[in-house]
C-alpha cells in the first residue's frame, strides 16, 4: 500500500476485510510516524518511507498506488520496472500527457494494470445518472 491517507485507509480497509483473503505485507507513508501508525493500526508486518523497498519487498504482488497525484506517475514507473500488478486510485494523472506515459509505461513493461474509482457505480452515482 503506497499511502496512508484516507484513501491508503479505504483500500486496507477493503482489502483486509473478514471476507478476503488479501493482507497488506508493507505501507509507503512520506513520514515515519505515520507510517509507523497505520502499521500498527491495520496490523502490517511493515512500513517504510522508500516508494522502491515497498514497491521491490518480496511479499509484494500488487501494488496500489495511493498517494498524492504528483507520484502517481513515478510510482507506477517503479512498480512496472519491477514486474508488479498496479491498482491506481483516481485520477490516474495531473493530464492527458501523463496518463499517456504511464498507460505506455505498463503496457510496455506487460504488467497489469488498474484503475480504481470508487464512485462510478454507487447507488447515489447511479440514481443522480438516472435522473439526468
Amino acid at each position: 500500500m503506497l499511502g496512508t491517507g484516507l484513501i491508503g485507509e479505504f483500500y486496507t480497509k477493503t482489502l483486509q476485510s473478514p471476507r478476503s483473503q488479501d493482507r497488506v505485507k508493507i505501507v509507503y507513508s512520506r513520514t515515519r510516524e505515520r507510517g509507523s501508525s497505520f502499521q500498527g493500526r491495520w496490523g502490517i508486518p511493515e512500513s517504510t518511507t522508500s516508494l522502491e523497498e515497498a514497491v521491490n519487498h518480496p511479499e509484494t504482488d500488487v501494488v496500489v498506488v495511493g498517494i498524492p497525484n504528483d507520484l502517481h506517475e513515478e510510482a507506477i514507473a517503479l512498480a512496472a520496472e519491477a514486474g508488479k500488478a498496479v491498482l491506481c486510485t483516481k485520477p490516474l494523472a495531473r493530464n492527458a500527457e501523463e496518463a499517456r506515459r504511464i498507460l505506455d509505461r505498463v503496457e510496455s513493461a506487460g504488467v497489469f494494470a488498474g484503475y480504481l474509482e470508487d464512485l462510478v457505480y454507487t447507488p447515489k452515482t447511479r440514481k443522480a445518472l438516472t435522473a439526468i
